[in-house]
C-alpha cells in the first residue's frame, strides 16, 4: 500500500520543464521575437496551447499591458500550459513568474512548446528513392 501512495505523490509533483525560465539565449530567434513583439509571441503561444485566437489574445495582452495587468491573462494561460504537459510550478508560483519575469516566461513557453512539438513528430523518416524500372511486354 505504501508504494501506491509514493507513486501518487510523485505523479502530483509534476514534470520538469524542458526549458529554463532564464534560457532566452538558447534560442535567439524566439528571444528576438519576444523582445520586439511580446504580445504577438504571447498570441502565438496561446494558439498552440489551447487553440485560442492568436490575434484576440495578442490584443488582450497588449491592452492589459497598458495598465500593467498583462500578467493576468499570461498567468491563466501559463496554468493551462502546465496542465497540458503536467509541468511543475517552477521556479515559483505562476503569479510571481508572470508578474515579475513576464517576458522571460513568454519566451520560456514558446521554447517549451517548440521543444515539445519536436518531440511529438515522427522519427527521422527518409524517403526511399528507387531507380525506374523498364517493363517489357
Amino acid at each position: 500500500m505504501e508504494n501506491i501512495n509514493i507513486s501518487i505523490d510523485q505523479a502530483n509533483a509534476g514534470r520538469p520543464w524542458n526549458e529554463s525560465l532564464f534560457g532566452c539565449f538558447s534560442d535567439i530567434k524566439t528571444c528576438c521575437y519576444g523582445f520586439w513583439c511580446l504580445p504577438c509571441l504571447f498570441g502565438d503561444n496561446v494558439e498552440k496551447i489551447d487553440g485560442s485566437s492568436c490575434v484576440g489574445c495578442c490584443l488582450a495582452y497588449w491592452a492589459s499591458s497598458t495598465c500593467f495587468l498583462c500578467w493576468i491573462p499570461h498567468m491563466m494561460k501559463r496554468k493551462v500550459l502546465r496542465q497540458k504537459y503536467l509541468l511543475e510550478e517552477e521556479p515559483c508560483h505562476d503569479c510571481l513568474v508572470t508578474a515579475c519575469c513576464g517576458p522571460c516566461a513568454v519566451c520560456q513557453a514558446a521554447r517549451e512548446l517548440k521543444s515539445r512539438s519536436g518531440a511529438q513528430r515522427r522519427p527521422n523518416v527518409f524517403p526511399v528513392r528507387a531507380q525506374p524500372v523498364a517493363y517489357r511486354k
